[in-house]
């Protein structure tokens, strides 16, 4: 997972078409995740909120791969 920060910085400086996978898990409930099972739930749900809000504004589209159960790479795409 990335940093709120580190994704701020990515959304100021990056230029369109251009992506970055900003968390890989189950961004669902990251409690059921192989990879990293005792992530901080609260930072999750922060980072979760700010990707939300960027593809709200029409900044970035969002893609998820599934690698395994409980298992995704969650990609945002710069608009």
């Amino acid at each position: 997972m990335i940093s709120l920060k580190a994704y701020t910085n990515w959304i100021n400086k990056t230029d369109g078409g251009e992506r970055i996978t900003y968390y890989r898990g189950y961004l669902c409930d990251p409690a059921l995740q192989p990879i990293s099972p005792n992530v901080d739930i609260e930072r999750v749900k922060k980072l979760r909120r700010l990707v939300q809000k960027s593809q709200e504004g029409n900044l970035v589209n969002l893609l998820q791969k599934r690698h395994g159960d409980f298992d995704y790479e969650y990609m945002a795409f710069r608009r």
